[in-house]
């Protein structure tokens, strides 16, 4: 992903200040637990002593495994005694390491090289000002997921399942999506009537996998396809990192599809998009009005086939909610 080099170093600036904070957090912590555990110090100064013995042992030409596995064993031992003096004190075991905003990379942005998941969703946030998406996330995450606005006497067809029981099984279905995504990735499908509640259970998703450091992208339908637009026709350079970044992030949303004009252009990069991440093993979630019936109407077979296959339908029924909750709060 393209970055300026004002960005990079704005972004840098950013994993400097994290580190800086953390070293004075430990430091701090340091001070506090040595003044309630004096004894601990000295631990710590014999943790050394072994770390240095082990390195000039092996300079002296002793046998080096064997310098190693004496050395493993007396800093596990060691180990063991700190942790047990920390907590007989009432400290945490881990109180003394630093409190890392991502620990996979320890707050550098980097993992043996390459740039770290967090690195990738900030220069995200930077680039291409999806920022703004946090003032909607504060508002719109599984914590206020209200159920009570699905009426419990309201029914589609003969299926005997209410709107808020039906949305009481989208909602445990969503969350299990990010419980598992890291290990399972996967796509959704969210269906459903206008003002059900699927661009908010999208957003849940996403604010919960921000949280897990993993990238998100999220486009109403009309905003992807301007991105296709403006790359095939105008060349614009920073719609070129953009598109990229569509095939590339860990999740993309499109949110309601359907909603956009549909022609030739739309439907070709829609199948591109849509198979590309596929075969990237990359996952998607997208939300629509439409009805299994009208998709396959209005895309190709190509894409509802691949939709049908690969994605997991979740439904919401019921009225518009949204004008439900202005009625609440009035």
């Amino acid at each position: 992903m393209a970055l300026s080099n004002e960005q990079y170093d704005a972004l840098m600036r950013q994993y400097n200040h994290k580190q800086a904070r953390n070293n004075q957090i430990v430091a701090y912590r340091t001070d506090e637990v040595y003044s309630a555990i004096p004894t601990l110090s000295e631990l710590d100064a014999e943790v050394s002593k072994v770390s240095v013995s082990s390195i000039t042992a092996i300079f002296n030409g002793e046998n080096i495994e064997s310098a190693a596995a004496a050395s493993r064993r007396r800093l596990s031992e060691l180990k063991d005694r700190r942790i047990k003096l920390m907590e007989a004190a009432g400290f945490p075991a881990d109180y003394l390491e630093p409190p890392y905003d991502c620990p996979d990379c320890k707050d550098t942005g980097y993992i043996n090289g390459k740039r770290c998941h967090c690195f990738k969703q900030a220069a995200l946030n930077i680039v291409y000002k999806q920022s703004n998406l946090n003032n909607i996330l504060s508002k719109e995450n599984f914590n206020f997921f209200d159920l009570n606005v699905y009426d419990e006497n309201y029914f589609e067809g003969n299926s005997g399942v209410s709107a808020r029981a039906t949305a009481q099984i989208a909602l445990e279905r969503a969350q299990n999506f990010v419980q598992n995504f890291k290990a399972k990735g996967g796509n959704l499908l969210l269906l459903g009537q206008t003002g059900c509640g699927k661009t908010f259970l999208s957003n849940c998703i996403a604010k919960a996998l921000l949280d897990e450091g993993i990238s998100v992208i999220y486009f109403t339908a009309s905003e992807l396809f301007k991105v296709f637009e403006e790359q095939t026709f105008k060349k614009n350079a920073d719609m070129a990192d953009l598109h990229d970044s569509i095939f590339d992030c860990d999740l993309l949303i499109i949110d309601d599809l359907g909603t956009e004009f549909p022609n030739n252009f739309t439907i070709t990069k829609l199948f591109q998009c849509l198979n590309e991440r596929l075969l990237r093993s990359k996952s998607t979630v997208i939300s629509t009005n439409l009805s299994l019936e009208e998709m396959r109407d209005t895309y190709s077979e190509r894409i509802t086939s691949r939709v049908f296959s690969y994605y997991d339908a979740i439904r919401l029924i019921g009225d518009d909610i949204r004008i439900k909750k202005v009625m609440m709060n009035k």
